[in-house]
């Protein structure tokens, strides 16, 4: 292993930032955590030309440098330079004293913020000049790079049980819960990203203010009072989802304590070993599709009721006031798993479900440390006798369709802001003046779509989905015209299809049916047509049905008809020539 030890200047640090030099390895790295006054506390310390820590950097291809060591320290910087915050007594750094940031900002990278209060030139140079210690090293094998990670990282005092227990351990049981628990949080990603898209996968909460992509209070652990927003930003959903994970695959309750779940990472147990085994043979896919899936209904069953915030805490426990509910939703979630999963059910009535489940804390077996096998199995026992009789056989099961789908339509919908041209959106097939025609030319359009889709890249995949607006004028037009509220998720609006059904006088199946039947006869080439036609799902979210069209990623170029379309943005234009040539070049040599 080569080492490197030098100064770097923050003037070269940014602009190494600002070229996309600094990545983020997200199999290993946390978000980011720094409060606002730890991030101002840290320029002080810069502004007063004190030493910092070590920044450590691994050496890769292409002249990047991936962050082993100082994430943290180098957000907070580079955020502070581009006027995400300013220091204590108000000053923000001023963007004219470096012509670098000055650039970025003319490009639209960020918005300058507009105040008289700003640093000085002096103090200006003084944070540019400021010298880093920064250590650049290169090794070969990336097990030494996760090796190296967890010695730093395992004993730090700033880390939470889990994030603990998790740093530099990457094997298939930690790997499964970090990406599970990513999706559900809403912050998937690439496993490599840049460093300036780190704020978009990061949690933010009202009182902290660092106006990152992940609002704690919308996600479904802080929404339900499941967890409290220190206790999401501190891992504890991850702690959760390995609990629920390790009882499917041991096919008893986890005797849970933090011991306990330490066995679980720690490579030198029998805990470990019987638990990775088990994922393997399970297998690890088919685990997280029923463990989605579950929690798919479970949210709808929670919100078509009430979609107001801590609906299920006061179900639970109405005296619970600002406490967690971890206990009960333990129960709950493993009830609704031996319903829907292992017996093939659906829940028929949410609303009796909810009445059922009403003051469920004070019927369960609790421990503040160690709850044991059996108390757990009590608990889960007495709370599928109480919602049981509310559940039915289902044929097909809910797995990947239907209700099942609700966590992966989330993500979609907020990965459509990063992510654009994978996702399109239509509120319907009708248009929204006062006489509700039918846009006969929005079908053979949707084809045109999904060929522009599939042509971004080989194999690359994506969606089209109808009974979402992607403006606030459509929503409101939707609720005016058919009395149907819109649920914001993202920059997106989630109006549904049933209104047209309707409309139609149809079933939504009939309306399904007769899209399909619209479809086929359009001229999108195959096999892309035939593919995209055999994976048409109609999602159940907050009451409202919506038709998913997944967009399968081809491996070569395709038409409809004699023309080929690109995707520009969110738009979809008829290739050029010279466009089509690319996009021909591009499939024959991916």
């Amino acid at each position: 292993m080569a080492t490197t030890p030098r100064g770097m200047t923050l003037v070269e640090a940014y602009r190494s930032y600002r070229e996309g030099l600094f990545i983020v390895n997200r199999t290993y790295q946390r978000k980011l955590v720094w409060t606002l006054d730890e991030k101002i506390r840290f320029i002080d310390s810069i502004l007063r030309r004190y030493p910092t820590p070590l920044i450590l950097l691994l050496q890769n291809g292409g002249g990047k440098y991936e962050i082993i060591d100082g994430m943290q320290r180098l957000n907070a910087i580079f955020s502070f330079i581009e006027n995400a915050y300013p220091l204590a007594d108000g000053r923000y750094f001023n963007v004219e004293e470096f012509l670098t940031a000055k650039v970025m900002a003319e490009e639209g990278f960020f918005v300058p913020k507009k105040s008289d209060l700003k640093l000085s030139p002096t103090d200006c140079a003084t944070i540019l000049d400021y010298q880093l210690a920064v250590t650049i090293f290169s090794i070969d094998d990336e097990s030494g790079v996760t090796d190296i990670f967890g010695r730093i990282n395992s004993g730090g005092k700033q880390l939470s049980p889990q994030e603990q227990r998790q740093a530099g351990v990457v094997t298939n049981f930690a790997t499964f819960v970090r990406k599970l628990s990513s999706e559900l949080r809403g912050d998937t990603s690439a496993e490599k990203i840049n460093l300036a898209e780190m704020p978009t996968v990061s949690i933010d909460a009202p009182s902290l203010k660092l106006d990152y992509g992940v609002h704690a209070e919308q996600t479904f652990w802080c929404k339900q009072g499941i967890l409290r927003t220190r206790e999401l930003r501190d891992s504890y959903d991850e702690q959760t989802i390995a609990d629920l994970a390790a009882s499917v695959l041991l096919n008893e309750p986890f005797a849970a304590s933090r011991e306990r779940l330490d066995e679980v990472y720690d490579t030198n147990t029998e805990t470990h070993d019987d638990l990775n085994n088990r994922l393997t043979t399970y297998p690890a896919e088919r685990l997280q599709s029923e463990l989605k899936s579950t929690f798919s209904v479970l949210v709808e069953t929670i919100e078509v009721v009430d979609g107001a915030p801590n609906t299920f805490r006061k179900f639970v426990n109405p005296s619970a006031g600002g406490n967690p509910v971890r206990t009960p939703f333990y129960a709950v979630f493993m009830a609704f798993f031996q319903l829907i999963i292992r017996e093939q059910k659906e829940p028929v009535d949410p609303n009796a479900i909810l009445q059922a489940l009403a003051g469920l804390a004070k019927k369960l077996e609790t421990a503040s440390h160690h709850i044991n096998q059996d108390d757990r199995n009590r608990n889960i026992d007495l709370t599928i006798g109480l919602i049981q009789k509310y559940f039915v056989h289902k044929e097909p099961s809910l797995l990947s369709h239907g209700l099942g789908l609700a966590i992966d339509f989330e993500n979609s919908l907020r990965r459509s802001k990063i992510e654009t041209p994978r996702y399109e959106f239509k509120q319907g097939l009708y248009s929204l003046s006062s006489d509700r025609t039918k846009n006969k030319d929005l079908v053979p359009r949707l084809a045109e779509i999904a060929c522009s889709i599939a042509n971004i890249a080989s194999g690359t995949n994506g969606y089209i989905y109808l009974g979402v607006a992607d403006n606030s004028n459509d929503a409101s037009r939707v609720e005016e015209l058919d009395g149907v509220p819109p649920v914001k998720v993202g920059d997106t609006y989630v109006v549904g299809v049933d209104r047209e059904a309707r409309l139609a006088k149809q079933t939504v199946e009939e309306y399904v049916r007769n899209l399909v039947a619209e479809f086929r006869y359009t001229d999108l080439s195959e096999p892309l047509k035939n593919t995209l036609l055999s994976a048409v799902d109609t999602i159940q979210y907050r009451g409202l049905s919506v038709i998913r069209l997944f967009v399968p990623g081809q491996s070569k170029m395709s038409w409809v008809g004699e023309k080929s379309f690109v995707r520009e943005g969110s738009e979809t234009k008829e290739a050029t020539p010279r466009q089509a040539a690319a996009i021909m070049e591009k499939f024959n040599h991916p």
